[in-house]
C-alpha cells in the first residue's frame, strides 16, 4: 500500500513539473501567435494607405472665411485662400495627411495664386485698391523673389511653360483699354510688350499665339495667329477657331466645323505648326457665343481631359483623349461644365467653381475636397 501511494505521488509530481516548464521553442511559438492576435486585433486601425490606396481627407473650413482653392503646390498639396478682418492668407493642405500650414499672408485681399509649370514659383495677386494690383512672386518656401504694383482695374496673366520664370501680363483699365507686359523674375525686369493682344498663349520663349477677333464685326469664331516676338511677324494657323490653349508639346485649338455646333479639338506641332490629329466634339451655343468646354492635359501620359456636351446638348461628360492612341473615353457622365486643374502627377484634378471638389482620376470619382462647418 505504501509503495502504491509513493507511485501516485511521483506521477502527480511529474504532471505538476510538466505544466510548469514550457520548452523554449514552444514559448517562441506562443509569442508568434500572440503577435498575430495583436495584428488581427489592430486590423481595424489600418488605414487604406497601408495597402497603397491613398485616400483624400476633406478639409473642414468656416465658409465665411473661405475664398477658394487656388492651385496645386505639389502632387499632394493644395494652396487655398482665406479672408479675414486683417486681410488674406494662403495656406497649404496635404490632401492625404490633412496637414495644413500658413504659406503667405497679406493685409490686402488675395485674388489668386498661380503656379508656374515646374511649381517652383507662385504668383500671388493681391488688390490694394480697385485700381491697383500687386504682383508677388515667391518660391516653394514662400521666399520673396519679386514684387511690383501696377495700375489695373482687371488683370490677366499666364506663365510661360517653356521658360518657368517668365510671365505675360495684361492690365486693363476701367474703360477696357489695356497695357501688356513681359515679366522676367530671374532678371527682376518687367517691360511693356509690343504685342497688341491682351490674351495670348505661350508656344516657347520667342513665340505666342492669339485669336484675332474683329472688333468692328463681332463673330463667333476668329482666326488664330502665331507671333514671333523677335522679328515682330505673325502667321496664320487656323480659321474659325473658338478657343486656343497651348501645352508643352502641342498647340491646341477648338475649331467650329459647322453652324450646328459640330467641332473638332485639333492638335498642332509646336515647331512646324502642322496638324497632328483631331478629336471630333460638339459645342453648345449661348446667346451670342459658344460655351467653351474646360480642358486640361496630363503631360506625363499625354491624355487630354475635357468637359464635353452630349449629343442632345443637355448635359456634360468628362472625357479623356489619348494623343498616343487617339482613343476617346467617357469617364464621368452628368457633370457640370466647371473648371478643372490637374495635379502635377495627373492623378487628381481640382474641380468646381472654387475648386472645392476633387476628381480622383484613378478611381474616376468626384469627392468633396472642402466641407464647411
Amino acid at each position: 500500500m505504501m509503495r502504491l501511494t509513493k507511485c501516485i505521488f511521483l506521477f502527480l509530481l511529474v504532471i505538476l513539473l510538466g505544466t510548469g516548464c514550457i520548452p523554449s521553442h514552444q514559448q517562441e511559438h506562443n509569442k508568434e501567435l500572440s503577435s498575430m492576435r495583436e495584428l488581427l486585433n489592430d486590423k481595424k486601425e489600418v488605414t487604406p494607405q497601408f495597402f497603397g490606396e491613398e485616400v483624400v481627407t476633406p478639409l473642414q473650413i468656416n465658409e465665411a472665411l473661405f475664398h477658394s482653392v487656388a492651385d496645386w503646390k505639389d502632387n499632394n498639396t493644395i494652396l487655398y485662400i482665406l479672408n479675414n478682418a486683417h486681410g488674406s492668407e494662403v495656406h497649404t493642405y496635404n490632401i492625404h495627411t490633412g496637414e495644413t500650414s500658413l504659406f503667405y499672408k497679406s493685409e490686402f485681399p488675395i485674388l489668386q495664386v498661380e503656379a508656374n509649370e515646374d511649381h517652383d514659383m507662385f504668383l500671388i495677386h493681391t488688390s490694394p485698391s480697385n485700381y491697383e494690383a500687386e504682383l508677388v512672386i515667391v518660391n516653394e518656401k514662400a521666399d520673396l523673389l519679386y514684387t511690383t504694383r501696377i495700375e489695373s482695374f482687371e488683370l490677366n496673366y499666364i506663365w510661360n511653360h517653356h521658360k518657368g520664370d517668365q510671365l505675360f501680363i495684361s492690365s486693363f483699365k476701367e474703360d477696357w483699354t489695356y497695357d501688356t507686359y513681359v515679366l522676367n523674375v530671374t532678371n527682376q525686369k518687367m517691360t511693356k510688350n509690343q504685342i497688341h493682344q491682351p490674351f495670348i498663349q505661350w508656344l516657347d520663349e520667342k513665340h505666342v499665339s492669339y485669336l484675332k477677333w474683329d472688333q468692328e464685326m463681332p463673330s463667333l469664331t476668329a482666326p488664330l495667329f502665331v507671333y514671333n516676338i523677335e522679328n515682330q511677324s505673325e502667321s496664320l494657323i487656323a480659321e474659325h477657331v473658338v478657343a486656343n490653349t497651348n501645352f508643352t508639346d502641342f498647340l491646341l485649338t477648338i475649331e467650329l466645323v459647322d453652324a450646328n455646333g459640330d467641332a473638332a479639338v485639333r492638335f498642332y506641332n509646336n515647331e512646324n505648326k502642322e496638324q497632328l490629329m483631331e478629336m471630333p466634339t460638339r459645342l453648345v451655343s449661348l446667346y451670342s457665343d459658344w460655351s467653351v468646354p474646360y480642358i486640361d492635359m496630363d503631360l506625363n501620359k499625354d491624355i487630354l481631359y475635357m468637359l464635353e456636351v452630349n449629343e442632345a446638348k443637355t448635359e456634360f461628360s468628362l472625357v479623356s483623349f489619348s494623343t498616343k492612341t487617339e482613343e476617346k473615353n467617357v469617364l464621368i457622365q452628368s457633370i457640370e461644365n466647371l473648371p478643372i486643374k490637374l495635379s502635377p502627377s495627373g492623378e487628381y484634378a481640382l474641380y468646381g467653381g472654387r475648386f472645392e471638389k476633387i476628381i480622383n482620376l484613378n478611381k474616376v470619382s468626384i469627392e468633396e475636397l472642402i466641407t464647411f462647418n
